[in-house]
């Protein structure tokens, strides 16, 4: 009885941990797709080189589940898409996503204005076709540091909002959680109610009926209480 008791408290105080380490295995990254950037200024070769780069940034945030360029052609091409011009609008970019089946899309533009890069990126969410949010990076120096420095701001940036609007669905399905297990009346459910206070009682009354067969029985065979039945005499006179 004794190692069943510490089982049950053993289970009792685990269960929250077990709980939040099922719903961190099961979290699952946020898909995304990147267009190439439309170059303003600036030679299509290294913006081919820079898109390249933000892909694998967005992939090194562990946030997002980057689709690498040549898959998301080859659905395009399945899918008998066809654009004139570059896919630079939100309107194109809201389409490429919904056929290639993913969450996020990814776009924007490098231009060069001077000696200063400006670096223009924008992500639109597929399902609503509203921009999540815009990031827009200036650098000025050599085009190298956008390479190394610039597109990894950018894709942490991103992963940061995505992040941040996780958050209040998380502590959303928390409170749901909690909702589901209260009362309608006092808020919280009795003890009584819940599947492991039943658990421990049934333990408790299977080993209580196991004792009681182990001990036998300890009463004791008693006469009967007897009874005076005879009728008395009547008093007699002096």
């Amino acid at each position: 009885m004794k190692t069943m008791s510490t089982l049950l408290a053993l289970l009792l105080l685990f269960s929250p941990i077990a709980a939040d380490l099922c719903w961190a295995q099961t979290a699952r990254k946020t898909t995304v797709a990147i267009l190439d950037l439309e170059p303003k200024g600036v030679p299509e070769t290294e913006v081919s080189a820079l898109s390249d780069r933000l892909r694998t940034e967005l992939f090194r945030t562990g946030v997002f589940d980057a689709m690498e360029r040549g898959k998301m052609q080859d659905i395009l091409k399945e899918q008998g898409f066809q654009q004139s011009g570059a896919c630079n609008t939100d309107a194109c970019a809201m389409e490429v996503g919904q056929l290639i089946g993913v969450e996020k899309m990814v776009s924007g533009s490098l231009g060069k204005v001077g000696k200063t890069y400006t670096v223009n990126i924008r992500m639109i969410d597929v399902r609503t076709g509203r921009i999540e949010r815009s990031v827009t990076e200036d650098y000025t120096g050599e085009i190298d540091k956008l390479l190394t420095t610039v597109m990894k701001n950018v894709a942490y940036t991103l992963a940061a909002s995505v992040q941040s609007d996780a958050a209040p669905k998380k502590q959303e399905k928390k409170v749901n959680q909690q909702a589901l297990k209260s009362d309608s009346g006092s808020g919280k459910k009795p003890i009584y109610a819940k599947w492991w206070f039943w658990g421990g009682v049934g333990v408790l009354a299977a080993g209580g009926a196991v004792a009681a067969l182990a001990g036998g029985s300890s009463t004791t065979d008693e006469p009967p209480p007897t009874t005076d039945t005879a009728i008395p005499l009547p008093p007699t006179r002096p």
